[in-house]
């Protein structure tokens, strides 16, 4: 959520027009996040919105994430609603970007989660899982086993001899789990549920944000991608949230034996997955340093 685009207030105003929704009273960049600009708009009647103009979007998969949002929205979850132009567009191109106006969601990211919290945001998760599932959507996974050996290449030169033998050997087990376990419950995940993705209003979930990284992955893996952020104080698992959110989530989708067995695999795979991004993305975005990725993985593999 960084502002790599910057806009005029005239250029602004001049797109709210194909809104008609009130006009430009002030606006904000957003400065804290690393892949898209977003900025927070008020209008003269009070309304407030935030835009997204996404960075790295292809054209073509606009309409997944117009599906999406506008699938969750319906089912009644805490997600942004896409705004619609006065001729029914949801989505639009600013600079020739796509572009998103949405509703501003109430309430605030919180630092430590207790129990409470992590329930709320299991139950999400299955809702997302369980609603999604119904709208036949499609999009792959980005973060595969060949991205991960490819992009383990690319910051070899950063790591230690001990830390590259332990994402090879990750990446070789994730590879193998994927040929021996094809039936594990697929579906679209959100894929980056971390704490700054969620807002909370006391322990009530007012939001879930930053739908980016949706795509086509095992159910498990978006679980787990969510206990190594919402359930770890000081690189150490805290047993009561992780089972907090697994209560939140089987409320609404039992997550079955098998999902159960391969959990912590899983974990190991989703702190390999964030390691990398981390690494790729580099020093420019300190507040995304990987070393707390790369030793909860270390901690995971036994390494």
């Amino acid at each position: 959520m960084a502002t790599y685009t910057q806009i005029s207030a005239e250029s602004l105003a001049r797109f709210l027009y194909m809104f008609d929704i009130g006009e430009l009273e002030d606006y904000e960049a957003i400065t804290d996040g690393i892949e898209n600009s977003n900025y927070f708009v008020t209008l003269n009647n009070e309304r407030k919105f935030v835009l997204t103009i996404t960075e790295n979007l292809d054209l073509e998969e606009v309409p997944f994430f117009n599906d999406l949002l506008g699938q969750l929205v319906n089912a009644g979850l805490p997600v942004p609603e896409p705004q619609r132009t006065l001729d029914g567009m949801p989505s639009t191109l600013l600079k020739g970007k796509p572009t998103w106006l949405f509703n501003r969601l109430s309430g605030g990211h919180i630092d430590q989660p207790n129990q409470l919290q992590c329930r709320e945001i299991g139950k999400a998760l299955a809702l997302i899982h369980q609603t999604s599932a119904k709208c036949r959507l499609q999009r792959d996974n980005t973060y595969h086993a060949s991205w991960a050996s490819e992009s383990l290449l690319q910051v070899q030169n950063q790591l230690s001899e001990a830390d590259t033998a332990c994402l090879t050997s990750v990446i070789g087990q994730y590879i193998k789990l994927e040929k021996e376990c094809p039936t594990l419950p697929r579906g679209i995940i959100h894929g980056d549920l971390f704490r700054d993705n969620a807002l909370f209003e006391s322990d009530d979930l007012s939001g879930v944000i930053d739908f980016y990284h949706a795509c086509d992955d095992y159910l498990i893996q978006d679980i787990a991608i969510t206990i190594n952020d919402w359930c770890i104080e000081e690189g150490e698992l805290i047993p009561s949230l992780q089972q907090a959110l697994l209560d939140g989530y089987n409320e609404v989708r039992e997550i079955n034996a098998d999902e159960m067995m391969h959990l912590e695999k899983f974990r190991m795979f989703a702190a390999m997955r964030f390691s990398l991004t981390r690494l790729v993305a580099g020093s420019e975005h300190p507040e995304r340093q990987p070393d707390a990725l790369l030793a909860l993985l270390k901690s995971l593999s036994g390494a």
